[in-house]
């Protein structure tokens, strides 16, 4: 009786085992699956080194291995003789990085010259034009602003099923009963100037309590702290706010149809941003900044960016800020609340001196600076300070990167020579313009009326 319970349980471990060895490896040459564009074009630059190694070794193998969940990534790539050592060694590394930051497993992305990932039509396009970018013919072109743009956006056509135009918001009803009450509004109101400026949307899932933050003033008040610490900082500029005729701010309310947690198991800043503009958002003179009542994942902010397609082949890209409210005191969200409307204007440009570099990254660089104590800084500090030395995105001086907070068209008082969105020709916005082009922006802001 005692032998066979040892021989029982022997083999019950030994099942474990093998189970658990199973398991710890199941993304070991298993190709990854996931269509977000941040993300695997993140691996195409692990890819791009494996290849320039490999030319300098033929006769050795390569493999990356790549992390993906919304815009957060984690690859390695490991080289030598034996493949098939590799290809553990490779899995092992990016699977221990990736858990330390919070991502799952990783998964096989390419194995020496063949991508083995798996995406749709649109991101293999997107592989290529980048792959293409970074031949030698090509890299000694002319600096291409398209290089520079965001490729992971909500992507949204106009004659779809639902959508408002944001001349005819007032077709807008509540999805919740409940939501209906007294100084909400489901729409953009009747504007008292004709000027550029920014208009606050509180958004709420499906399954979120409201809190009625925009009829409780709490919106109000985050906006108002931020122009506040905005002027005291410039001396000079705050937002020009979409106010309504009594001088309040104009906030509008959205329930989206998606619940806390499908909005927390994707791309929220994007969503959002889509909804938004999908219920008449998208005022050719106006800037938006989104507060979602909750929270999302790790973080504070982020941006929400849009590509509106109005016909068969023409878009326009349209940004704005999001800030999640569930994570920290409310008292602090003018914070992100700035910090994503910098970024939604354009900034940091990556021609800025102070621009983080970020070798491993699709652009090589960064849009936040590689200093503390800055608001567009990702290293902490007194977030308070806003271009303190006026070199970087904020009065600045540099010839070579033209585009300035200081003069964009959404702050007051506004410069003779304001500038808006940084438009290219494909209308999508971009992080690196070495010329601002006025009329071009102008253009594509044309074709949201209509």
């Amino acid at each position: 009786m005692i032998k066979k319970y040892l021989s029982e349980k022997i083999i019950g471990i030994l099942i474990l085992s093998f189970l658990w060895l199973s398991n710890a490896n199941a993304g070991v040459k298993e190709p990854g699956k996931i269509s977000n564009m941040m993300c695997t074009l993140s691996g195409v630059d692990a890819y791009i080194q494996v290849q320039e190694y490999l030319k300098k070794n033929p006769k050795k193998n390569a493999v990356v291995y790549l992390s993906c969940e919304d815009t957060h990534y984690e690859w390695n790539w490991s080289q030598g003789k034996k493949l098939e050592s590799i290809h553990k060694k490779s899995f092992k590394t990016c699977t221990k990085n990736a858990k330390k930051r919070g991502l799952d497993e990783c998964f096989l992305f390419s194995v020496n010259d063949k991508i083995v990932w798996e995406a749709n039509d649109y991101v293999k396009k997107q592989i290529q034009k980048k792959l293409n970018q970074e031949k030698p013919e090509n890299k000694n072109k002319e600096h291409d602003p398209e290089k520079y743009t965001f490729d992971g956006s909500y992507r949204l056509e106009a004659n779809s099923d639902g959508f408002v135009k944001y001349k005819e918001q007032s077709k807008l009803t509540y999805k919740n009963p409940e939501d209906d009450i007294p100084g909400r509004f489901l729409y953009d109101q009747e504007d008292v100037t004709d000027d550029y400026q920014l208009h606050a949307i509180y958004v709420l899932a499906s399954d979120s309590k409201d809190k009625q933050l925009d009829i409780k003033g709490s919106i109000e008040k985050i906006v108002l702290k931020g122009n506040k610490v905005l002027k005291n900082k410039t001396k000079e500029k705050q937002f020009r706010l979409d106010l309504t005729k009594e001088g309040k701010l104009d906030v509008s309310f959205l329930r989206v149809d998606k619940t806390k947690k499908q909005i927390n198991s994707g791309d929220a800043a994007t969503y959002l941003m889509g909804m938004a503009v999908k219920n008449g958002f998208y005022h050719p003179k106006k800037i938006y900044t989104i507060f979602y009542q909750d929270s999302y994942k790790r973080e504070w902010g982020q941006v929400g960016d849009v590509k509106l397609f109005l016909e068969l082949g023409v878009h326009v890209e349209i940004v704005g800020g999001v800030t999640y409210l569930g994570g920290d005191s409310l008292s602090n969200a003018w914070i992100p609340h700035l910090h994503e409307l910098f970024h939604a204007l354009g900034f940091v440009q990556l021609c800025a001196p102070g621009a983080v570099t970020e070798r491993d990254s699709r652009w090589g660089k960064n849009d936040h600076l590689s200093y503390g104590n800055d608001m567009m800084s990702d290293r902490g500090g007194d977030t308070k300070n806003i271009d303190k030395k006026r070199k970087e995105y904020y009065g600045h001086s540099n010839a070579d990167c033209p585009l300035d907070l200081r003069k964009s068209a959404f702050l007051e008082p506004t410069e003779e020579d304001f500038q808006l969105q940084p438009y290219i020709k494909s209308c999508a916005t971009s992080r690196w313009v070495n010329k601002y082009d006025h009329q071009q922006a102008l253009a594509c802001l044309t074709k949201l009326d209509f």
